[in-house]
């Protein structure tokens, strides 16, 4: 599809229900469908809605007609699961320096069928019409197939702040030389701000897991919201130099070990952690009037939560006085949100992304179809008459008074024998003649399957050789093999996820289980 060109629109916002809160009555429109992972959502300076899907493409979305029009499609982008283009921003001057900032993940193969992953913040020029070429603003920060982040915000002061997520190095979150799991504070053209709290260092703050909600109130504190492990996900009040805790202290500092930690760190708590975790995403600040009931609120958005949480400030802005629970269930997971100039509230779900593969027993039931932009907006008397003559056609939501249990996100969980025992079986059919059924190889010609990386290693990397095969020379336990290994790309995802996950489990290998989600994701980058 060429850029410019208007993909989407609902012809103007359509009433989808509508919420009743103490005085006001909030109604919900749908502005726009059809998204595909939509990450970022952000009012810009131009008055329009500016989005950004994981799969490349940043568009922007007249929020009067729902009119979608593609601007730019970051063509090296490393698009599955849940990453790819993440987060974006806007230069503060914008009639003279029109631009837009991304926050993307991206892929270097190297020639040992490793993969370099890493993310880069660019920056790029709108002409009135279209986005031109991505200009790198900040390179080389560590990335994974999970846990970048990611968050960008301009400051009052004119500065650049981006969350990282700790990228699979729980230690380097501490480690005030690594970029992973920090808050970083650079300059709009990249450089490295004198008034750091360390000379020539980015990091502003240390001690995050995956912060994906950043926030400046117009006090110009700064606040963002954290993914926790199974417990303890975050919002914190930033302040420069602070620890925060990752891995050392999750949450509070309640725990004996945390307790004897922290007698040595100076560790920042958060304002609000929830156990179990909530997805806690997308973060903005409601300041305006025209929703009273939510003045002087961060408005939170969450995942799993499949909602939105309102956390009223106290006074001083530096403590939760009150939090309110809205549309659990409703439109499923929610991954950004916005406020206008005018107090209007807009969401993105986040319904078509990795999760319900990968966690099938996490969700009793997701929205079908694609994923959604929302408007709430307070409704005025033409809407009341609107939603009153819609009699009981219409939806009145309220306040959700406790909230929604929630499940373990963890997949850690050992196979049944029944489980392994269909695995060992296709691994009889597919696998053992050449890797032979005790899965010791041949030596100097086929390699083994037990006590290697290769294996028990990254196990995205283990799919994509399984599915698309090998050729050419590869290293496994200092030997080299040159053997090619065909592709098994036609076998189904249930018949590959079991024959990894015994191989995994077998041979007195000790690793975790493939589940059919993982091997969906994985070929995307063979298709």
């Amino acid at each position: 599809m060429g850029l410019g060109l208007v993909l989407v629109s609902v012809a103007e916002p359509i009433y989808t229900a509508h919420l009743q809160l103490d005085e006001s009555v909030v109604e919900i429109s749908t502005v726009a469908d059809g998204l595909q992972g939509p990450w970022e959502l952000g009012w810009g300076p131009d008055g329009q809605l500016w989005l950004t899907e994981l799969r490349g493409v940043v568009s922007r979305v007249d929020p009067a007609t729902g009119a979608k029009t593609e601007v730019l499609a970051v063509e090296d982008v490393f698009y599955r699961k849940s990453h790819g283009l993440l987060s974006m921003t806007f230069h503060p001057d914008w009639a003279d320096s029109p631009y837009v900032y991304l926050h993307y993940v991206y892929q270097r193969p190297r020639d040992d069928h490793f993969e370099d992953i890493g993310s880069r913040v660019v920056r790029c020029r709108w002409d009135g019409n279209k986005l031109g070429a991505p200009e790198v603003v900040f390179d080389d920060i560590p990335g994974q197939t999970y846990h970048n982040g990611s968050r960008m915000a301009v400051g009052p002061d004119g500065k650049l702040y981006v969350t990282t997520g700790d990228a699979g190095s729980t230690r380097a979150t501490q480690d005030p030389t690594k970029l992973n799991g920090k808050v970083l504070r650079l300059n709009l053209d990249g450089s490295i701000p004198a008034d750091n709290p360390i000379p020539g260092n980015p990091v502003w703050s240390v001690g995050h897991r995956n912060a994906q909600g950043l926030v400046f109130a117009p006090s110009g504190r700064l606040y963002a919201s954290e993914h926790g492990p199974n417990n303890d996900d975050e919002v914190n009040l930033i302040r420069p130099g602070r620890n925060y805790g990752w891995p050392d202290v999750q949450g509070w500092v309640d725990g004996d070990n945390e307790k004897a930690y922290s007698t040595d760190h100076d560790i920042t708590e958060p304002l609000v952690a929830w156990t179990p975790t909530i997805g806690a995403a997308g973060l903005d600040y409601y300041g305006g009037t025209a929703i009273p009931e939510w003045r002087n609120s961060l408005l939170l958005v969450a995942l799993k939560g499949r909602a939105l949480r309102v956390l009223e400030l106290d006074p001083t802005g530096e403590s939760v006085a009150t939090e309110r629970i809205y549309f659990q269930k409703k439109f499923g997971r929610i991954r950004d949100l916005c406020v206008s100039p005018d107090g209007d509230v807009y969401l993105i779900t986040s319904n078509t992304d990795w999760h319900p593969r990968f966690q099938p027993w996490m969700y009793d039931s997701l929205p079908e179809g694609s994923d959604r932009l929302l408007r709430l907006r307070r409704a005025d008397a033409p809407a009341l008459r609107r939603i009153a003559a819609l009699g009981q056609v219409a939806v009145e939501l309220r306040e959700d008074p406790e909230p929604l249990p929630l499940l373990s996100e963890d997949w850690s969980f050992p196979s049944t024998s029944e489980e392994l025992m269909v695995g060992q079986g296709l691994y009889a059919i597919h696998c053992a003649t050449c890797h032979s059924p005790t899965g010791e190889g041949a030596a100097d010609l086929l390699p083994p399957l037990a006590g290697t990386d290769w294996v028990t290693g990254d196990k995205g990397r283990l799919i994509r050789a399984v599915v698309g095969g090998l050729s050419g020379p590869i290293e496994v336990n200092g030997v080299t093999y040159e053997q090619e290994m065909p592709g098994f790309a036609h076998l189904p995802d249930d018949d590959l996820a079991a024959i990894l996950t015994f191989i995994r489990q077998s041979f007195g290998n000790d690793a975790n289980a493939v589940i059919p989600g993982e091997i969906y994701e994985e070929r995307k980058a063979l298709r």
